[in-house]
């Protein structure tokens, strides 16, 4: 069996999407959704992010690559404010192996930022947060399809971001720890997320959905939005695919 990704990216992000425009890899994609639709050219307002990762099959082989690393970089016109949410109560160690609900008590419930966290329908579910993981089970049978429910958490040292992932059908839960920092140069922000090594798969989709108050706020200076994933695997080379999308901005009451 392969590892069990759960590339995150998670990402909080914000700024609104008009028309966009995917630079897709042969591998891996990020499409993202802003909203609200229209924001300040200079003052920040809440906002909430929708993100989409996409991972096709390696060649030759019927599951996704198995990614150790995986760095989502945000617009300038973006930022959020780890001071807005209560931390986490509980550390990363003690969430591992526990259910979304016991997570969700240990943390407290307020530290929660992703919205719609439940266990994705099926490989093409869109919205909330979730996930999807690929098992290659041999030649013989199908791949198995696991449906991962997804919770973010504003996690328990400074600039963390805790990804709890339960796969309910196999009793497997994955913490994965995103830190946040200043991303490269042209963008704003990054979650560098760190994956482990868990021998269960790969993820075919990632979804996530962050709004919390403050916790994730926007303008619109500059009309053109960018973000970045760059994976890094153990069995494909290096990916890297851009989103961008436009954001609109609100006229000044007179």
């Amino acid at each position: 069996m392969r590892k069990y990704l759960i590339a995150v990216v998670v990402a909080v992000v914000s700024a609104l999407a008009l028309t966009s425009v995917a630079q897709a890899d042969d591998i891996q994609s990020i499409t993202a959704k802003l909203t609200p639709k229209k924001l300040p050219k200079k003052q920040f307002k809440p906002a909430q992010i929708y993100i989409e990762i996409l991972t096709q099959d390696n060649e030759g082989e019927r599951q996704p690559p198995s990614a150790f690393n995986t760095k989502v970089n945000f617009p300038a016109n973006m930022k959020f404010d780890t001071k807005k949410v209560p931390k986490c109560k509980a550390t990363e160690a003690q969430l591992q192996g526990t259910s979304t609900e016991n997570a969700i008590a240990a943390c407290g419930s307020k530290s929660v930022v992703s919205k719609g966290s439940k266990l994705p329908t099926s490989p093409g579910h869109q919205g909330g947060t979730s996930a999807w993981v690929v098992i290659d089970t041999g030649p013989v049978t199908d791949p198995l399809q696991v449906p991962v429910r997804v919770t973010a958490m504003n996690g328990h040292e400074k600039n963390t971001l805790f990804l709890h992932s339960r796969a309910e059908s196999l009793g497997v839960t994955t913490v994965l720890v995103g830190k946040l920092k200043k991303g490269p140069k042209g963008f704003g922000s990054q979650l560098n997320v760190t994956i482990p090594p868990l021998a269960l798969g790969a993820i075919r989709r990632f979804t996530t959905t962050v709004k919390a108050g403050k916790f994730v706020q926007a303008r619109c200076k500059s009309k053109n939005m960018k973000f970045q994933a760059v994976s890094m695997y153990d069995d494909h080379a290096k990916t890297t695919d851009d989103y961008t999308t436009k954001c609109k901005q609100k006229k000044k009451k007179k």
